[in-house]
Formats: structure tokens, sequence, C-alpha cells
């Protein structure tokens, strides 16, 4: 197809070309800042396969000195990988969303890189999802308490097409260093409500896209169950702030190429709306070249598999990334707004 037509359904262009919805904002809590180091690390994307594999590292920056006799400032890092079962019906819809653990003793200054391929559960054509990091104390079973000492990483890598590396999701918790974090309720569930963990934000931003068939978008949901549906809006302004939107709904997690999550996302759609000619020129020639844009991305609520409703707003997280082509946007987090909200959980029972 021609992309200067932009000969898509006429369907389509109805949905895409309405004003992105007046968001209703939440109360402005204390926005966490993802950058320090936090008892719990949430990885947006982890794979494992015969063509592509990620490396995690997680780092322990507690450098209290410790003796043989002594813990010092040492914790245990309890890995809980998601891998997604997938559906050939529906590539947003996961038949199974299975958790898979691991145990790690972080000494202070510690600092652990596993290949995921090897760390998490093995199967013939490999694994993907995301991966969930928290600290637990060492002198108890299976109690997360509170060390806000974590930093961590993903590297993705190809054997044929490049690598791209992703910054960790930190959660902080505001309990009193050493102190179990499982309190509200104690239900075996890392709770982000701000009485466990940090809260999570309210919405997501996509800073900018490059409509190439190729970026990524990953995303996480975190309120409900892993077979629990979160309805999710975006709200899209290409390079002329056309306004646009779209929906999407998924259970689980996903990380897919952009114009299959909506086709307002594809190049060809965009180029067939008023847009600026000159963005983005790559060949210095005066003419645009690539389509562009920017989107905000909400929950409009969560429905359990029978329909009921779980939450009015759901949780997300999430990244935009290369993929498995791993090259033009490379891999960075999603920023998130101030606003918060406190209905996110990981992992339910």
């Amino acid at each position: 197809m021609d992309r200067r037509t932009g000969r898509f359904a006429g369907a389509v262009l109805s949905l895409a070309l309405v004003a992105p919805s007046t968001w209703a904002a939440a109360p402005l809590g204390d926005a966490p800042n993802r950058r320090q180091p936090g008892s719990v690390l949430l990885f947006p994307v982890q794979r494992s396969g015969d063509t592509f594999f990620t490396v995690v590292s997680v780092t322990n920056v507690d450098t209290r000195p410790a003796t043989p006799m002594t813990l010092g400032g040492s914790t245990l890092a309890h890995f809980e990988y998601a891998n997604v079962t997938p559906n050939p019906a529906d590539a947003f819809a996961p038949l199974g969303c299975t958790v898979f653990d691991r145990v790690e003793f972080l000494t202070p200054a510690d600092t652990l890189s596993v290949l995921t391929g090897c760390h998490n559960a093995t199967t013939p054509n490999g694994q993907e999802g995301y991966l969930v990091v928290s600290a637990q104390d060492p002198a108890a079973f299976d109690r997360p308490w509170s060390h806000n000492e974590l930093i961590g990483s993903a590297l993705i890598l190809s054997a044929t097409r490049g690598m791209y590396a992703v910054n960790a999701i930190a959660c902080r918790s505001p309990i009193a260093k050493g102190g179990p974090t499982d309190v509200s309720p104690a239900d075996g569930r890392l709770d982000f409500d701000g009485v466990e963990y940090d809260q999570l934000p309210d919405r997501l931003y996509i800073d900018s896209f490059l409509a190439v068939g190729r970026s990524e978008l990953a995303l996480v949901n975190l309120t409900g169950g892993p077979r629990d549906t979160n309805l999710v809006a975006f709200s899209i302004w290409n390079d002329a702030e056309m306004p646009l939107s779209a929906t999407r709904a998924f259970n689980c997690w996903f990380s897919k190429p952009m114009h299959q999550v909506s086709p307002v996302f594809h190049a060809d759609f965009l180029a067939g709306v008023p847009n600026d000619p000159a963005e983005l020129d790559l060949d210095c020639d005066g003419l645009d070249d690539a389509e562009t844009g920017w989107a905000i991305i909400q929950s409009l609520g969560v429905l359990s598999p029978g329909g009921a409703l779980v939450a009015t707003d759901g949780a997300l997280l999430g990244s935009v990334t290369s993929g498995p082509y791993l090259f033009m946007d490379g891999g960075r987090l999603l920023w998130e707004s101030c606003e918060l909200q406190d209905n996110a959980v990981a992992f339910t029972p």
C-alpha cells in the first residue's frame, strides 16, 4: 500500500478521528522517583529463545560491611517470571500467564546478571513475558521486606540484529528498612498501595513514536488476575497535533508492533490525515520521510472473564522497544503521570 494514500477502511478512520478523552484527574500524590533504588523491580519485557535472549542484571547498592557471621546489608532477590502462553486466535489475550520463580542471595555491593534462557523455565520455543524482582528477608522464609537498595536493567540481544537495554521500574517501600512488607493485608501479594510499596501512575505517556511498522509497545496489567481484561484508551496526537484515539483490550501482558495494537499507529493511516509534510525529514530535502506522534495511555477499567467489573481504572506499566527487530526505536520506559492509583498487585495467588 502506498504510504501516502492512507486508504484504510472508513470504519478505522471514523474511529481514529475523534478528539482524545478529557482525562479525569486522579488525586495528585507524592509521585515516586523510579530512578531511585527500590524494594521491587519490574522489567516490562523478558524474552528467551533461539533468535533472541535477555540478560537481567540486579544490583544491591547496600554497601554495609558483612562478616561470615552476619548478614550485613545482604538481601534475597525473589525473581518471579510471568511467562505468557500464546493464543493463536488473539495475540492480546494469552491463554495463560504462569509464574516461575527463583530466589538469589545478594551480599552487600553484589551484582547478579542472569541469562533468562537459563534462569527462567525453559520450553522448546522459548518464553516471553515480564519479570518482577522483590527483596526478601534472608533470615526468614518467603518474607518480602523493605530493602530500598535494588537497581537493575535488562539487555535484549539478537544473534543477527544487535541489542537494546531498558532499565527496570523501581518501586520503593515506605516501611522502615528491614520491616516485613506483606501487611495490607498479609495475602502473599506485592501491593502497590502506598502502604507496602509505591503506588503506580494513573496514566502513561509515549513521548514519541516512529510509525515504521516495527516499534513495539509492551504493557503489563497489574490490576486483578492474569485472566482479567484491561481496556486501554490511547489519546494520540500526530506530528501536526491532529487528535486521534484508539482502544485495545488485553489480559496479563503483551509486546506487539504498535500498528497491531491499533491501525491508527500505522504510517499509511497517519499519512492519510492532516500532518506536517516536513516531519520527520531524514535526508534534509524538506519533505517528511517518516510519520511520528505521541500518546497518552490510560485504563478504562478491568473486567473478569465472566464480565464482572474488577476495577474502574486498572494499573499499567510498560515500555516502547524495537522488539525482535532491534533497531530504530531501541528501548525506553514509558513516562508516568504524577497522579497515582493504589489498586496494583503482583502476583495474585
